[in-house]
């Protein structure tokens, strides 16, 4: 995943119009910017890969002469794991309506997924969940060759009409070719925002690399592996002898081998939900390992944890028991689902089931229930 202002800086090379922006380095660019804007006031973002800034107080509108002590007040802070080192400086815009828009590679179709809805600035899964109807959708072949009428449909069920509509057919189109030509894996915009003027704006911007595709996107992944540094959990995880990545979704994983794990990260992707971390405690682990693994997960912001089990050397009552101990120790209160499979999985599921714990022996209803309770469902 890019930072917003790397994304925001693609989008301007593929002909998305975003807010003026600028990355803060020291007191003068300050000054230098607001020069630019003609404007006293600007918003400055810290950048970061996890979400939750706003609520964190690292986004706000300043004045120049305020600006400089709240950067400073900002740089270095902990957001979820790990500093923030960077701070975008942005043009402050005025909003006359927000939308929703992404492009997303669809796994199970093999297409280009279009989310759009005419409720933006507001996470999409809540727009799902109060407003169903009013998230459109289409697919798109990967190797379309877009042009502006593919998407006036949409633009006109999300209400732009004249001068608006053909800003919006050419925003898509715009969208459409940089997936194709980054290796795009998503591009969401949320806001898309439309001003008093009835321009049309990408005032945010998140955007996912396909990390098979580095070799051909060089540029995109110097700027990952410059940034790719341990977390503290990280740390802590590798002194445990425990495999550990921070990554930005909202179901936590434990599993037994580094294959099954990713196997694991792909299967929640299936299933429409994302992996928190990527996390393979390797062969033999004991509950003490288990219980490491489940208190490193504890101190992560999840809604679900997802443990899966290929037991040889590790016999699952062993997991059953550390997963069991750790879920009293350290009160762990979101749902969780247990897959077990091989040495004692009988006795492991009979010991999980005895203290409440979703368990199964199959890892595709494994997965698929524990999205379900962290979507909501029972």
């Amino acid at each position: 995943m890019l930072y917003e202002i790397e994304g925001k800086q693609l989008f301007k090379e593929n002909r998305i119009p975003v807010p003026k922006f600028k990355a803060y380095d020291g007191v003068s660019s300050i000054k230098t910017f607001a020069e630019e804007l003609g404007n006293d006031i600007m918003m400055a973002k810290a950048q970061a890969l996890s979400g939750g800034r706003g609520k964190a107080g690292l986004i706000k509108k300043v004045k120049t002469s305020e600006a400089e002590d709240y950067i400073q007040s900002i740089l270095g802070r902990d957001h979820r794991g790990k500093p923030v080192d960077l701070v975008m400086l942005e043009e402050p815009m005025e909003i006359e309506n927000e939308y929703y828009l992404s492009i997303m590679l669809d796994n199970a179709s093999s297409k280009y997924l279009v989310l759009a809805s005419s409720r933006g600035g507001v996470d999409i899964e809540e727009v799902a969940e109060k407003y169903p109807d009013e998230i459109y959708k289409d697919y798109f072949s990967v190797f379309s060759e877009p042009q502006p009428y593919m998407f006036i449909d949409l633009g006109k069920k999300l209400g732009f009409e004249a001068r608006t509509l053909t800003s919006f057919t050419n925003i898509m189109t715009n969208m459409f070719k940089m997936a194709q030509k980054r290796d795009l894996t998503l591009i969401e915009i949320n806001p898309l925002i439309l001003t008093p003027d009835k321009q049309i704006i990408a005032a945010d911007s998140k955007v996912v690399i396909d990390g098979n595709a580095d070799y051909r996107q060089l540029d995109i992944a110097n700027l990952k592996s410059q940034r790719d540094r341990h977390t503290d959990l990280e740390f802590e995880a590798d002194q445990s002898g425990i495999s550990y990545v921070q990554l930005d979704g909202e179901i936590g994983i434990i599993s037994g081998g580094a294959g099954l794990a990713m196997a694991t990260c792909d299967l929640l992707e299936f299933y429409g939900s994302s992996p928190s971390n990527f996390l393979d405690v390797g062969g033999g682990a004991d509950e003490t390992k288990i219980e490491k693994s489940l208190e490193i997960l504890s101190r992560q912001n999840i809604k679900g944890i997802f443990v899966n089990f290929f037991a040889g050397i590790t016999r699952c009552d062993d997991v059953a028991n550390g997963i069991i101990n750790a879920s009293k120790k350290y009160e762990i209160k979101v749902p969780m689902v247990i897959r077990l499979v091989g040495t004692n999985d009988d006795l492991g599921i009979q010991i999980l089931e005895e203290n409440g714990i979703n368990a199964y022996g199959k890892m595709e209803p494994a997965a698929k229930r524990i999205v379900e309770l962290v979507k909501g469902g029972n």
